[in-house]
């Protein structure tokens, strides 16, 4: 099968597939201006993938080029989009709208992370892109098949004791100006101890082997779908003409 991965991230809430060779040398002062607008045109003349996002963080996107999605992954795609012509041409671009660029790449080089490239054929082709919704009590059960249940334990109370320390040592804080000293120490020993538990949980194997699974799952179900067809639909419904010809005689 002919698939592609990538992965990027966005703090406004906009994922965008990219090429900066396809936009107009304008495309950077315009994107300053009226980055919404100009992605839309973009959009309609299929320089530009303009994907649903339901927020801020991180996405995985996986192409899949003259190849079917599977099965498994297919039940879980929504929101179908079709793109008549999408122009592959140059270095294929995966993150934020707010790194999108034709030649000041600077936010890329600040957040290298946040936008990141794949290895795309250059060609016009034939797209339809989805987005994936996926209850979480089916990526919970893959998990738990992937990694075992009691592995999959010890990654959900590593992830419940991070967030207690992040929110007990907001809380010891405040509670500075309210507690006794002897209570407030006793409060900033129990976020410790718990922030302590939390990293050894984090560097233990079975964690470890918990962000493997998790890699694998992202790859086999990303928040984001795009299939592209190198060939027209009318070519591949009407035969060639040679096809057509009759024998005489």
């Amino acid at each position: 099968m002919t698939q592609y991965s990538g992965n990027g991230g966005t703090d406004g809430a906009n994922m965008v597939m990219f090429w900066p060779e396809n936009l107009p040398e304008e495309a950077d002062t315009m994107l300053r201006n009226d980055p919404i607008s100009f992605v839309d045109t973009m959009r309609e003349e299929g320089r530009v993938i303009w994907f649903y996002c339901d927020g801020d963080g991180q996405y995985a996107v996986t192409i899949f080029l003259d190849e079917d999605p599977p099965g498994e992954l297919r039940k879980f795609m929504v929101d179908e989009e079709v793109y008549p012509d999408v122009r592959v041409q140059g270095t294929t671009y995966f993150g934020g709208l707010e790194y999108m660029y034709q030649e000041d790449d600077g936010m890329i080089q600040e957040f290298p992370g946040m936008c990141n490239t794949i290895d795309l054929p250059e060609g016009t082709y034939q797209g339809a892109v989805y987005r994936t919704d996926i209850p979480a009590a089916f990526s919970r059960q893959w998990l738990m098949q992937r990694m075992g249940t009691s592995r999959y334990r010890i990654l959900h109370w590593q992830q419940l004791l991070s967030k207690a320390a992040v929110f007990g040592a907001v809380g010891v804080l405040f509670a500075f100006f309210f507690l006794v000293w002897y209570v407030w120490l006793v409060s900033v020993g129990a976020v410790a101890l718990t922030f302590v538990a939390a990293v050894l949980l984090a560097r233990s194997e079975s964690c470890r082997e918990a962000i493997v699974a998790i890699d694998e799952f992202t790859e086999t179900f990303p928040e984001y779908v795009v299939v592209l067809s190198s060939q027209s639909p009318a070519s591949l419904e009407e035969p060639e003409s040679e096809q057509l010809a009759m024998p005489v005689g």
